[in-house]
């Protein structure tokens, strides 16, 4: 996982509930100095426990950490990449590829709820509506841009790496003979 996902994640997770919390309280006969403080109080315990947890992450994450990479990773590395020399993340990573593409329709789907939610934020009057509607929108349209992202990333895999031979190759490069066949010149 990279920092960034790390950092949109932790952001999401601590600011989510905060974010609600403080909208919870608005309801009320609080003006917002008294949601902002009540989102600062609701995150800070939040804020010390995931900075211990991506501590003690940094020093475990190495440790539980396998030899050998996932074939799934292998293979979103080839897409991410383009290309790859080893045929069983080749296949894999077309194998991804062809999920990805048949999941296209997804892309509509989020672009349609950022949508509805940008109706909601032109219409709404209460400033708690409108930041819940424009996080939403924001949330629905990178998730329509990441889902698209992976789209042409399949698209210029499948595009781009060359599909195997169907012909065995031999240990010395060539085509491959069967055991005794062809090769050796007759004895005697």
């Amino acid at each position: 996982m990279t920092t960034g996902s790390v950092l949109v994640a932790g952001a999401v997770a601590l600011g989510l509930p905060a974010l609600l919390t403080g909208i919870w309280v608005a309801d009320g006969d609080y003006d917002f100095q008294d949601v902002v403080g009540m989102v600062a109080i609701t995150t800070i315990p939040a804020v010390v426990g995931a900075g211990a947890a991506l501590l003690l992450g940094r020093w475990l994450a190495p440790r539980m950490r396998t030899a050998e990479a996932s074939p799934t990773a292998a293979a979103r590395d080839a897409l991410r990449t383009g290309r790859t020399t080893d045929a069983a993340v080749d296949a894999a990573a077309r194998r991804e590829a062809r999920r990805r593409l048949g999941q296209r329709w997804y892309v509509w789907f989020c672009v349609v709820l950022a949508a509805f939610q940008a109706v909601v934020l032109v219409g709404a009057t209460r400033w708690s509506t409108r930041l819940v509607a424009s996080a939403l929108v924001v949330g629905w349209s990178g998730a329509a841009w990441w889902r698209r992202r992976g789209i042409r990333e399949a698209r210029r895999y499948l595009d781009s790496a060359p599909v195997p031979s169907e012909e065995p190759i031999g240990a010395d490069g060539g085509p491959s003979t069967p055991i005794g066949g062809g090769l050796r010149e007759p004895a005697g």
